[in-house]
């Protein structure tokens, strides 16, 4: 097969051109029913979406292909990340706002699916049931628009990753909780199948998932293939991310004994050679949230593969906000873990080392795995030299929710760090930056977001 590279214009026959060079419509019936699956993984109205979702000028580009080729039945699905906010309005809903896939829709008469409302169908992922969009399984052919950018738990994000947004709410949460979500990744790629897979490098994001801790270039590129593992490989080699080393690419080449040598993989167009990057996918939560204000004596360790999608952006944005309110400012050493992440465990191993002021159990697996945790805290903790003889033991703060709500995190966050005065101060500014996002007199600007003001950053990409 053929991986199409083609530098992005802003015109519709570059977009033409990547998905004519790899034959992308060669098996495309203008009668068949056809599912475009962009990123538009989270409400971003405030945070940049370059590198993080979908352009909709590629999904706007994508359909008026699909249109000139005589293909009437096209829908265009996603299922967003749920709960973060406390607001009952769809969030897939807020997304196709949020990034004008919405006025696709309604300009071309397409159809918007929400895979977060079902229906579903329940499909075996070697022993762990989930269910699927029923839209992603039926489709005659279905259209990938994933993002070029690394991922700081499966190293890239791209054609194979994409389809994790077909999965049920309850389901993307089992991939986590699983502690196989490169396996489930790989299997749900058997499952699913991508017709054609156009990945979206207008704009590439290095630390993803989001433009909080990640940071975007443009790059004006796409890839195009009819085999999403080639993509994801060539992808992948551009980000200057080993193929070999991303485990749900080689989980998946190792089944169905294929290579992921990209020598081996014919490509047309730019040079490949000439497109390669060095992008980092690690990065540790405290550093890149809390370093940019200075905060200390907090730490954010890096969470593995167990914290989902949703808990993950939900404390993303509160640590970026309670950074930005207290600039400057020691917490005196207090730790937050998430995910299946065990303390307790941790504590069993340490002995009678320190113990932190304060130890937060971010969203229910946190809370649910450490169960013994005051106990184990207790035990573990030293005494302190001419004291009564009982032990010293840390505060234990417990978030809860599945994801717990912005709301919730930032208050518990604030009541257990900055104290009455503190707290009143940071909601005070809040409540004004708030009224003034509202009223559309303030626009929240995290720090690195100014670099997102530059020529290069182009918000009519979607638009």
């Amino acid at each position: 097969m053929t991986v199409s590279l083609v530098k992005y214009d802003g015109s519709l026959d570059s977009i033409r051109s990547a998905i004519d060079l790899c034959r992308g419509f060669e098996k495309l019936g203008r009668s068949h029913s056809v599912l475009v699956k962009p990123n538009n993984c989270f409400r971003h109205n405030t945070m940049p979406p370059y590198g993080m979702v979908t352009t909709t000028a590629i999904v706007e580009g994508v359909v008026q292909l699909l249109l000139e080729h005589g293909c009437r039945d096209i829908s265009i699905g996603e299922g967003s990340i749920i709960n973060i906010f406390d607001e009952l309005d769809p969030y897939t809903r807020r997304g196709f706002r949020g990034t004008g896939v919405d006025r696709v829709a309604r300009k071309y008469g397409i159809r918007l699916v929400d895979f977060n409302q079902g229906p579903f169908r329940e499909v075996d992922l070697g022993g762990i049931r989930v269910r699927v969009a029923r839209e992603a399984l039926k489709t005659d052919f279905l259209i990938n628009l994933p993002v070029l950018k690394t991922h700081f738990q499966t190293k890239v994000s791209l054609g194979f990753k994409n389809l994790k947004g077909c999965l049920s709410p309850d389901s993307k949460k089992r991939f986590h909780t699983s502690k196989r979500l490169d396996r489930l990744i790989s299997l749900l790629n058997e499952n699913i199948r991508s017709d054609l897979v156009l990945i979206d490098g207008i704009y590439m994001l290095e630390k993803g998932p989001e433009t909080l801790a990640g940071t975007a270039y443009r790059k004006n590129l796409m890839i195009a293939g009819t085999d999403v593992l080639e993509c994801d490989v060539v992808g992948a080699t551009i980000l200057g991310v080993d193929p070999a080393e991303i485990d749900y690419l080689t989980d998946f080449a190792g089944r169905h004994n294929l290579s992921l040598d990209v020598s081996g993989i014919e490509t047309v167009g730019e040079s490949l050679e000439s497109l390669r990057e060095e992008l980092e996918w690690r990065f540790e939560p405290d550093k890149e949230l809390l370093g940019p204000t200075k905060i200390t004596g907090l730490s954010a360790p890096h969470p593995g593969q167990t914290l989902c999608s949703a808990c993950g952006a939900t404390l993303a944005l509160a640590l970026s906000m309670l950074g930005k309110d207290n600039p400057e400012t020691d917490f005196g050493g207090a730790e937050l873990y998430y995910g299946l992440a065990l303390r307790a465990e941790a504590l069993r191993k340490e002995g009678a080392g320190s113990l932190p002021a304060r130890i937060f159990l971010y969203g229910d697996c946190a809370i649910r795995n450490n169960k013994s945790l005051l106990k184990t805290v207790s035990e573990a903790a030293p005494r302190d030299p001419g004291d009564s003889g009982a032990p010293r033991t840390a505060t234990v703060v417990s978030i809860r929710g599945c994801p717990p709500t912005l709301t919730r995190t930032l208050l518990l966050l604030m009541k257990s760090l900055l104290g009455r005065p503190g707290m009143a101060r940071m909601l005070f500014i809040r409540t004004l930056k708030l009224i003034g996002i509202k009223l559309r007199l303030y626009r929240e600007v995290f720090p690195g977001w100014e670099r997102y003001r530059s020529e290069g950053f182009d918000m009519s990409h979607f638009r």
